[in-house]
This record gives structure tokens, C-alpha cells and sequence, in this order.
């Protein structure tokens, strides 16, 4: 066993430690929840966003949200009974459902604005739970693929514009501003794209999930930067025209490995099997 196995091992182990899955589940709605207020509230509570783009528009938090969700589902299909399998899939439906009439009443008639505006967020929310609750038992290696391309790639996209805001900022004032929100997002988006690293040690790749990538990832990045619904960047400090053509790499790149890993990998069982050892 290399070094590497071992240690994605004992990531996995202790990952699916209960009180270390619930905290980083928590840690990743968090995540959505803050993305979505603080963020990118005011486009995706604009009445002239289209329903449509709500999917496309909040990347970062959504897949911070999408790969809690993948880790938790992997977990449970690798630790869990199935019977606690089947009570996890339930608990999802139950909180589907109870989310529905909440996203609802926010189109109710004279509700304050600023709980109208959460429309989007409660929507978006709403699905995720849905699909949570159809796929949980046995979730397809193609779902699995987007959620950990989405983390890897916002996670390095963020990453990079920081990065970009640094160099511009030592250039243009004599030392890089490093402002709070700066390192803090630079800090919590490693850990988004190491989760998204981790999430790919429960599963294999394969020629479905590069091409489902492909064509999520192409559309994301055409709605972002074909439409314009790109997060707001300071255009003195961050060149638009550099994250958009090393986001769209790391789509290709991404792609192009799980179609690779898929080629060579097609006669074996695409989902890790579940651990014969007790957690």
C-alpha cells in the first residue's frame, strides 16, 4: 500500500466517524446558506434573473452543498446498514418535503422582501434535497463525477482570483492586500476543492461522467461568461478574461481525465465497495 492509499484510508475512516460526517455536512449548508445571502443574493433574488440560471449561478456554495451531500450519500453506501441506508434516504424526503411549502410561502402575498428575495435559495435547496432523497441508496457514478468536478473547479476558481487580487495589488500599492475576506475564502475554497479530491477516493470515473461533466460544466461556463452571471469580481485588481479561460481548462482537464480513468478502468466496479470493518 503507497502512502497515498493509506492515507485516503484513513481519510475515509475518519470521515465516516458520525460526528465528523454531521460536521462537515453542517459546514457545507453553512456554506451554501452564507454563499447564498452575502454572495450572489442580489442576482439571484433580481426578478430579471431567469428560473432557469438559479442552477448555474451560485457555484461555490451550491457545490458546496452538492458534494456534503455526495460525501454523505458515498459514507452511507460504504458504512451504513441498509436499513439505516433506507432511514437516511426517508429523513431526506421528509425535509424535501417540508421544504416545499417554505420556498412557497416566499411568493406569497405580502411577505417582506427580503424573505421574497430568498425565492432562489429555498428553490435550489428544495431540489437538492429532492435528489438526495431519490439517488441516496445508489447514487450514479455520473452524479458523483459533477459534484466533485464542481468542487475542484470553484474551489480552484476562487483560489485563483485571489490569487490574481494579490499579485495586482502588490504591483499597484507596494505590497499584496491581504484583507480578511481575501484569506478566509481563499482558505475555506482548499478545503472545498480537497473535499472534492476526497469525494473522487470513493469512486471511479468513467466515460458517462466525463461526458456528463462535459456538458454541465459547458453550459456553466457559458451561462457565466457568455450570459454574464459570473461572481462579481473587481475588474482593476482581477482580470475577467484569465478566470474564464482557466475555469473552462479545468472543465476540459477534468473531463479529459474522467474520460481517461473511465477508458482504463471500464471492467471494474465504478462505486468503492462498501467496507467489510465496523465505524
Amino acid at each position: 500500500m503507497t502512502v497515498w492509499d493509506w492515507t485516503l484510508q484513513r481519510l475515509r475512516a475518519w470521515v465516516a466517524l458520525p460526528q465528523v460526517l454531521a460536521l462537515v455536512v453542517v459546514i457545507n449548508i453553512a456554506a451554501y446558506v452564507a454563499g447564498l445571502l452575502f454572495w450572489y443574493g442580489d442576482v439571484m433574488g433580481d426578478p430579471a434573473t431567469p428560473w432557469w440560471a438559479w442552477l448555474f449561478i451560485p457555484d461555490c456554495p451550491l457545490f458546496a452543498l452538492l458534494g456534503g451531500l455526495g460525501l454523505l450519500m458515498v459514507v452511507a453506501q460504504r458504512h451504513w446498514s441498509p436499513e439505516d441506508q433506507r432511514r437516511g434516504q426517508r429523513a431526506l424526503a421528509v425535509a424535501a418535503l417540508l421544504s416545499v411549502p417554505v420556498w412557497l410561502s416566499t411568493g406569497l402575498p405580502g411577505v417582506a422582501a427580503g424573505w421574497a428575495q430568498q425565492n432562489a435559495m429555498l428553490a435550489v435547496w428544495t431540489l437538492v434535497l429532492a435528489l438526495g432523497a431519490i439517488w441516496f441508496t445508489r447514487p450514479p457514478v455520473w452524479l458523483l463525477g459533477i459534484f466533485a468536478l464542481g468542487q475542484i473547479k470553484y474551489g480552484i476558481w476562487t483560489i485563483t482570483a485571489w490569487l490574481l487580487y494579490w499579485d495586482s495589488t502588490a504591483k499597484l500599492l507596494g505590497a499584496p492586500h491581504f484583507s480578511v475576506d481575501s484569506v478566509a475564502m481563499t482558505v475555506t475554497h482548499v478545503g472545498l476543492a480537497l473535499q472534492g479530491v476526497l469525494l473522487l477516493a470513493y469512486f471511479r470515473p468513467t466515460r458517462t461522467a466525463a461526458l456528463a461533466g462535459l456538458l454541465w460544466f459547458g453550459a456553466s461556463d457559458f451561462v457565466d461568461y457568455g450570459l454574464g452571471f459570473h461572481p462579481a469580481i473587481p475588474p482593476e485588481f482581477i482580470s475577467l478574461t484569465v478566470l474564464q479561460w482557466s475555469t473552462i481548462a479545468v472543465t476540459l482537464v477534468m473531463s479529459a481525465w474522467y474520460f481517461r480513468v473511465g477508458l482504463r478502468a471500464k471492467s471494474r466496479p465504478a462505486v468503492v465497495e462498501p467496507s467489510t470493518q465496523p465505524v
